[in-house]
C-alpha cells in the first residue's frame, strides 16, 4: 500500500502541493504523520511528490527563484542532461532478462514483465541503500576528485550515451558531473550539520526531536539522489556496492560472533575461572572492533543492519 493510500495527511498535501505547484518544508513537516520516520518512506513520499509535478522548497521565494533561473535556461544554446532517465545498454532490463530466460521454462508475457521489474526494483534497492552509506559517498566524491586530477577519465564513471564522442561533448559532461560533485560536497556536509544539531536535542523533547530526525533524514534522502543521478556506469555500481556489502557484513559478523560469546557466558553451565576469562576478553575485544568499526563507517548499528537488509533484500 503506498504512502498516499495509506495517510489521509499525505493525500491532502499533494492536493495542496497540486493547487500551488510547490509544498514548503515546513507544511510537509507540520501534516507529515509520525508514523513516517524511515528514510525508505521519506524517499518514497518526495518520489511522489515529485511524480505529481510538485517541487518542496524551503520557501515562496526560492520557488519563484528557481523557476526565473528555468526559464532562463530554456533560452541556452548550451543543455546538459544529467537526468537518470536514459538506459544504459548494459543496464537495460530486457538484455538482463534474456541472459536469464533459459533457466525459466516456458514464461507467460506477464511473467516477463514481473521479472523484469522484479529486476529493476532490485538494482534500485541495492543502489538506494548503498548511496547513503558515508563509506560510499566518501568514495563518489573521491572519484570526483580523480576526475578533477586527470586520474580518471569520464567515460570510466559515468554513462556515455552520444555515439559520436568528441572533445566538447567530453568537456562539457566532464564539467557537468564535477558540478554535481560538488553539489553531492555540499549536501554531505548538510546531514552532518542536521546531524550535529539532532545530537543537540534531547530525546525528551518528542516533538522538537522528531522534527529534527527527520529534517537529517531528508537530507540523507537529498544526498542519495544526487548520487543515484550521477548515472554511474555498472562497473562502478558494482564496485560501490560490493563495498557495502562487504562492510555491512564485517559488522555482523563481528556482531555474530559476539551474540555467541554472550550466550556462552550467560550460560548457566559451570565452567572453569580460566574459560570465563578467556571469554570475558574475546567479549571485550569484539566490543572494541565492533565500535572500532562502526566509527570507521559513521553509521550507527542500526542503520547499518537496514542497508544490509535493503541491499540483500534487492538481490
Amino acid at each position: 500500500m503506498s504512502l498516499e493510500e495509506k495517510y489521509d495527511e499525505v493525500r491532502q498535501l499533494i492536493q495542496i502541493g497540486k493547487e500551488k505547484g510547490y509544498l514548503l518544508y515546513d507544511e510537509v513537516n507540520e501534516l507529515l504523520p509520525p508514523d513516517v520516520t524511515t528514510s525508505d518512506e521519506l524517499d518514497e513520499l518526495f518520489t511522489t511528490f515529485g511524480n505529481a509535478g510538485i517541487e518542496v522548497v524551503d520557501s515562496e521565494q526560492k520557488y519563484r527563484e528557481s523557476k526565473l533561473l528555468d526559464r532562463r535556461s530554456e533560452g541556452s544554446d548550451i543543455e546538459l542532461d544529467l537526468t537518470p532517465s536514459a538506459i544504459d545498454k548494459t543496464n537495460d532490463p530486457v538484455r538482463m532478462y534474456l541472459r536469464e530466460m533459459g533457466t525459466v521454462p516456458l514464461l507467460t508475457r506477464e511473467g516477463e514483465v514481473e521479472i523484469a521489474k522484479r529486476i529493476e526494483r532490485g538494482k534500485l534497492s541495492i543502489v538506494k541503500a548503498a548511496s547513503r552509506m558515508p563509506l560510499v559517498v566518501q568514495q563518489v566524491l573521491d572519484m570526483g576528485d580523480q576526475l578533477k586530477n586527470g586520474g580518471r577519465t569520464i567515460r570510466e564513471i559515468v554513462v556515455f550515451h552520444d555515439d559520436e564522442v568528441t572533445d566538447e561533448k567530453i568537456r562539457r559532461l566532464s564539467h557537468g558531473v564535477l558540478e554535481r560533485m560538488e553539489r553531492i560536497r555540499e549536501a554531505r556536509q548538510e546531514v552532518r550539520r542536521r546531524e550535529t544539531l539532532l545530537g543537540e536535542i534531547s530525546k525528551r523533547e518528542k516533538k522538537k526531536y522528531r522534527r529534527g530526525h527527520r529534517s537529517v533524514l531528508r537530507a540523507r534522502v537529498a544526498l542519495s539522489r544526487l548520487i543515484r543521478q550521477l548515472e554511474l556506469t555498472e562497473g562502478v555500481k558494482r564496485r560501490l556496492t560490493d563495498d557495502a556489502k562487504e562492510a555491512v557484513e564485517g559488522v555482523q559478523a563481528i556482531q555474530s560472533d559476539l551474540a555467541q560469546v554472550d550466550r556462552q557466558l550467560k550460560s548457566k553451565t559451570p565452567r572453569r575461572d580460566e574459560d570465563r576469562k578467556r571469554l570475558t576478553r574475546r567479549q571485550r575485544e569484539l566490543r572494541a572492533r565492533l565500535r572500532g568499526r562502526v566509527e570507521e563507517l559513521q553509521q550507527p548499528v542500526p542503520e547499518i543492519e537496514q542497508t544490509h537488509r535493503a541491499i540483500f533484500r534487492g538481490e
